[in-house]
């Protein structure tokens, strides 16, 4: 299989661990990726107008013949919600006025967790590549609010269920957490600082009182909110929380076999060593077992 890369802005900053993750894991799993030459930002919420974020993402799309990948939600939500308004041919008129490379028609774009789902759908044998079971961990699956959206795309809107198959293909056990499509906030962190804390606060409690061993996160807004904001909403409110949020990439690296080095674990803010030492802990009982 062999897919386009839009790496997207965050991947070269705050969210490095999750390009460090999301190629290493495509590598394991046969995902050739070739990355769009000069891409450019998506056109991310803070762009306001809208033939301008449309223009950004159709830039993008035109710069490869192949199917699409991106591994931020917020991206993987912009490149779809261009195509359905470059649909009405006045806005797609007045975007390719500033395109050198003309929209011509629909391109497939896909997030990294259907590369991910589709890649292990289609193994002969399931155990050839899920080396490492994540036999005895938990993991809360959070979506956040942009991956679902616009409808019609990679899951239902209100009750997606993707991520929880991919925990359970992966071996692990997906928690019942209620808020798994609450906002994480991140548009409104600064202005509105205090709102957003309470509602950060109430999504940590509520992964952590679901029992899970982490959060898996589909988003690096959502990853950095929850997890380098974490040691702050702790200071704040007085309590300790210490769950550590792994983006969905790290999750199905740990599986595949792949190492924390591999994974840019090390990156991570809230250290990651509970769920290792978990997971090595089962992976010993199972040895055991297999010589009794």
């Amino acid at each position: 299989m062999k897919l386009a890369y839009y790496p997207g802005c965050v991947a070269r900053s705050t969210g490095r661990e999750y390009e460090i993750s999301t190629l290493a894991v495509c590598r394991a799993l046969g995902v050739e990726l070739e990355e769009i030459d000069d891409w450019n930002c998506c056109g991310a919420t803070h762009v306001s107008n809208e033939i301008v974020s449309t223009a950004l993402a159709a830039r993008n799309l035109v710069r490869t013949e192949l199917p699409v990948m991106a591994s931020c939600s917020i991206c993987y939500s912009r490149l779809r919600a261009a195509m359905i308004r470059l649909k009405d041919r006045k806005v797609r008129e007045r975007v390719n006025e500033a395109l050198e490379v003309k929209y011509e028609g629909e391109k497939d774009v896909e997030h990294v967790i259907e590369t991910i789902t589709k890649s292990l759908g289609e193994a002969e044998d399931l155990e050839d590549l899920v080396v490492r079971p994540l036999a005895g961990l938990k993991a809360a699956p959070y979506y956040g609010c942009l991956l679902t959206r616009p409808g019609g795309g990679i899951d239902s809107p209100e009750n997606p269920s993707i991520l929880e198959n991919l925990i359970r293909t992966l071996g692990a056990e997906p928690t019942d957490f209620r808020l798994k499509m609450k906002c994480c906030c991140g548009p409104i962190f600064m202005p509105e600082e205090e709102a957003a804390a309470e509602t950060l606060i109430r999504i940590l409690r509520n992964a952590k009182e679901s029992g899970a061993d982490f959060v898996v996160a589909l988003c690096p807004l959502c990853h950095l909110m929850l997890d380098a904001n974490q040691p702050l909403l702790e200071k704040k409110f007085g309590e300790k929380i210490d769950l550590p949020i792994l983006y969905v990439t790290q999750m199905a690296g740990l599986a595949l076999g792949l190492g924390a080095e591999e994974l840019g674990l090390e990156m991570n803010s809230v250290s990651t060593r509970s769920v290792l030492e978990k997971l090595e802990a089962a992976e010993g009982e199972g040895a055991e077992k297999e010589l009794c």
